[in-house]
């Protein structure tokens, strides 16, 4: 602690801090995520962390945290803060939150209210403040990926809703109400300049993302064309996310899943249900693979090799519905396809209910891709990760 505080007062030594973009529904068994956590936070042995949490419905995950932090993986104390709003302005709960080396956020974006207690009105409560404390001066602070960045919070709805009704409230065909809401006062504030969301591939929240981006980029302060969407049991754990943010993915020891970018600066954005949506420039990142969030530019893992000319498949396969929340990762499997084989584009036509219908054509002729089997797996599971796929979306004409 004292050698801590001395490098503090020196001049020009850096602190680094650690921010944890988890996907949700981070599984128990997931070594990679629960060890990193305890090491950006000191160490085995060392890590003291605050669990806190906004609602008594979030009590039996805290706990479990607790109980992992601590007995399994090597920390050195953890315990609940549980807070009401009151508390959010608390001074004591404020001194309590400092003594911690890292925080875990307990949240999920659209069941609890995390945000609004310890961000009140979008202002940064006491409690905020001292967990930012932790960070700035070296410490880790983790939680779902969706409430952790300073632009705008997705709350509700799905990639259709997005797609054909926006952000703005309409009424379907059928009279049920489909709001895609989000909140303007923004999230938490450990990452400037993108929107985050969870749950990512696996509830099929690609469009959701996009659409949110285009209706909010030009919020004043806030708004940005950049996003990340972090899928379930994985994590981008950030280096420096309040200076030069890189972020590096972390999953579970066999795994597809992964992190999605996308930057919308280029697209015109249409409020309306025929709206086209020309060339949408997206990339997905998977296991080991790091991202500069200044500059995008991205390194793969090491044993990771390109793709060009030595695609497996023969012919891509499109999906029925790619938008789908009930069929997971259509989104992500279709690409994965495309940029290992010796197709140039793909199209996909969802096929929900909802009407206008819409195509989505993915082209990988401007993409680079990388991937390899992961290693010491034996089932040679394969991995793929790509820079600058493209999307267009059009509606299909009657």
């Amino acid at each position: 602690m004292y050698f801590v505080a001395f490098l503090l007062i020196l001049p020009g030594v850096a602190i680094a801090q650690s921010l944890v973009l988890i996907g949700g529904n981070l599984k128990d068994d997931n070594a990679g995520i629960w060890t990193t956590m305890v090491e950006k936070a000191g160490g085995p042995g060392i890590a003291n962390i605050g669990v806190i949490l906004a609602s008594p419905k979030n009590g039996a995950e805290g706990a479990k945290a607790v109980d992992n932090f601590v007995r399994i993986y090597g920390a050195k104390a953890a315990s609940i803060i549980s807070l009401e709003k009151a508390d959010s302005s608390s001074q004591e709960v404020a001194d309590r939150v400092r003594s911690y080396t890292g925080i875990f956020l307990v949240d999920d974006s659209e069941k609890s209210n995390l945000v609004n207690v310890l961000r009140p009105s979008g202002v940064d409560s006491l409690v905020l403040k001292a967990i930012k404390s932790v960070m700035s001066n070296g410490g880790m602070v983790a939680g779902n990926s969706a409430i952790m960045g300073n632009s705008v919070v997705t709350h509700s709805g799905d990639s259709i809703n997005a797609l054909v009704q926006g952000t703005k409230y309409q009424r379907s065909f059928s009279g049920k109400q489909f709001p895609l809401a989000y909140c303007k006062h923004g999230g938490l504030g450990f990452l400037n300049n993108y929107v985050l969301d969870s749950h990512f591939s696996d509830q099929g929240r690609e469009m959701r993302l996009i659409r949110t981006l285009l209706d909010s980029r030009d919020l004043p302060y806030i708004g940005t064309p950049k996003g990340l969407g972090v899928d379930e049991n994985t994590a981008l754990v950030i280096s420096n996310p309040l200076s030069k943010p890189v972020g590096k993915v972390i999953t579970a020891e066999v795994s597809l899943s992964g992190v999605f970018f996308v930057d919308v600066s280029t697209v015109p954005a249409e409020s309306s249900s025929t709206a086209t949506y020309e060339k949408i420039p997206f990339s997905f990142f998977t296991v080991n693979d790091t991202i500069d969030l200044t500059s995008g530019e991205a390194t793969y893992a090491s044993w990771k090799i390109p793709i060009a000319g030595e695609e497996w498949f023969e012919d891509a396969i499109p999906s029925s519905d790619i938008f789908s929340a009930e069929t997971p990762s259509e989104w992500r499997q279709t690409n994965r396809r495309l940029i290992d084989c010796k197709e140039v584009n793909v199209t996909c036509t969802s096929l929900s209910s909802v009407v206008p219908r819409f195509q989505v054509f993915f082209d990988r002729l401007e993409a680079i891709g990388f991937g390899a089997d992961i290693p010491n797996d034996p089932k040679k599971t394969y991995v793929a990760s790509y820079r600058n796929m493209l999307a267009t979306i059009k509606p299909v004409e009657a």
